[in-house]
């Protein structure tokens, strides 16, 4: 080996090893300048336009962009968190209260004597033992929930502090990326150790990716939230807020979608034979809320991620198990540009 090869080796292991302990070093912070670099990502455009307006005014339509993410994002997120943690807790100890107290298997009964239900109740639920291991499974789960529910209100009770302080940071990156962005961005471009044409498609991929999950997708999630948690206040079921925030939560997984929400509601008011409320969840379930996805996706994000949906489904459902709740937005990327290096190996390599 030769003395430049034996020093070009030896400098990127220090690099190597260096870039880990920086890791390290910021890794407890990590969530805060996450969230931070969503913020930011979010509202750029419009920080970009303020700034052409007023060329100038850098500093000051950072700290206005700053303070206006934080008074429209972070005050109604704490509330939803706090009253989410309670009724979390409450459907928790009324599921567990209507497991219990049987009332699960009348449920099941009443089911199994609905007309529509005849033919099949030789199939579903005909047993005891199926019925005594759906009673057994909904109590555990009811259980499982309240304690998870109840453990997390002790830690965010317990750990205020340290939420304030990550609240703090967040407000304080939210500044730095968005009066400094484009310089990060630059210098994270220019270091990338790729060809200028591989690089240049790669950050592409990462850009419209982003766009695509954070802009397109956030703004329907929301959208079908909003629409389906005025939907259910509108009907009288029990926990709206419960019931939207899952909505929201499983508006970002794909195939499964709202549905997975509105839909078993909706099942179980035909079942308890309220008619009119479960026909109108049915109608506007799948005309109001469902149908958005199918509207506002293809008009927002259109194709930039260009995976298909069985793949964003599973890349999802693993990146949240991985990461947590991040994996949502980290999955697809991490996916996105997967395919992107299989592309540039393949017109370059093979």
């Amino acid at each position: 080996m030769k003395r430049e090869q034996l020093i070009s080796f030896f400098f990127i292991a220090v690099l190597a090893f260096i870039i880990y302990e920086v890791f390290n070093i910021f890794a407890p912070f990590f969530t805060a300048i996450f969230w931070a670099a969503i913020f930011t990502f979010t509202f750029y455009p419009l920080y970009a336009k303020l700034r052409k307006i007023f060329p100038r005014r850098n500093n000051s339509i950072a700290l206005l962009m700053t303070i206006t993410v934080f008074l429209v994002v972070v005050p109604p997120l704490i509330m939803i968190l706090i009253n989410m943690t309670t009724q979390i807790i409450e459907f928790s100890q009324w599921a567990y209260t209507y497991v219990r107290d049987g009332k699960l298997e009348q449920m099941i009964e009443q089911l199994r004597g609905l007309p529509w239900f005849q033919k099949a109740q030789a199939h579903l639920l005909a047993s005891q033992a199926v019925k005594d291991s759906l009673s057994s499974w909904a109590l555990g789960t009811a259980k499982t929930m309240g304690n998870i529910a109840a453990t997390h209100a002790g830690a965010l009770t317990k750990n205020i502090f340290f939420v304030l302080l990550n609240v703090f940071f967040m407000s304080f990156l939210t500044f730095v990326f968005f009066r400094h962005g484009e310089r990060i961005y630059n210098f994270i471009y220019e270091i990338a150790p790729f060809e200028k044409e591989t690089k240049k498609a790669l950050f592409k991929q990462i850009d419209e990716t982003f766009a695509a999950v954070i802009r397109g997708q956030l703004l329907t999630s929301v959208t079908q939230a909003t629409v389906a948690g005025i939907l259910f206040t509108a009907l009288g079921i029990p926990l709206p807020l419960f019931f939207t925030f899952l909505t929201f939560l499983t508006s970002f997984i794909p195939i499964l979608g709202a549905a997975s929400v509105w839909f078993p509601i909706a099942v179980y008011l035909l079942i308890m034979q309220l008619y009119v409320q479960a026909i109108i969840l049915f109608v506007f379930g799948f005309f109001g809320i469902s149908l958005l996805d199918n509207i506002m996706k293809p008009a927002i994000i259109g194709g930039k991620t260009k995976l298909p949906y069985f793949l964003l489904f599973f890349g999802i459902m693993g990146g949240m198990k991985f990461y947590g709740p991040v994996g949502i937005f980290l999955a697809p990327v991490v996916l996105s540009l997967f395919f992107a290096l299989i592309k540039i190996y393949r017109e370059k390599y093979v």
